[in-house]
């Protein structure tokens, strides 16, 4: 297996695992969350910015999962510490490859990513009922530091 950055050439493979993440959250909060088709220009855009990658884990021809990064400031707020860090978008692992050492190797390369251009720290968003994502990322060093709350209205 590679970890290698994403080309306009690999959008279509890109989407395929997409589907496969959007239906999973789609599962995980379906108040919230509903299928879709990421757009091809949004991704296009990713891989083309000097901010931002798409790392991809790949075997052959195959692609077993992807991390969306970007190069991210801390808001202009005077209580704020400012900093640079990566914020991991989007990620996912095929079903197929889950359990396989697969998102951790991703997480090191995208942690590595981050520390190659100087970044404070990485941060991340997970669904809350997504409890297998939560365990890799606590494994792999992430601890939560705050907590989104809604109420119906």
């Amino acid at each position: 297996m590679e970890i290698r950055v994403a080309l306009p050439g690999d959008i279509e493979k890109i989407q395929e695992l997409y589907q496969q993440l959007f239906v999973e959250m789609e599962i995980l909060a379906p108040d919230y969350m509903q299928r879709a088709r990421q757009e091809d220009g949004f991704l296009f855009q990713i891989i083309s910015s000097e901010a931002s990658d798409i790392l991809l884990a790949q075997q052959g021809e195959t692609i077993l999962g992807f991390a969306l990064l970007q190069e991210l400031k801390t808001p202009p707020y005077g209580c704020i510490v400012p900093h640079r860090y990566c914020y991991l978008m989007d990620f996912v692992v095929h079903p197929d490859s889950r359990n396989m050492g697969v998102g951790s190797r991703l997480l090191h390369a995208a942690k590595a990513w981050g520390k190659a251009r100087n970044l404070d720290y990485m941060e991340l968003n997970v669904l809350s009922p997504n409890v297998q994502a939560i365990r890799l990322y606590e494994r792999e060093g992430f601890s939560e530091c705050v907590r989104t709350m809604r109420t119906n209205l």
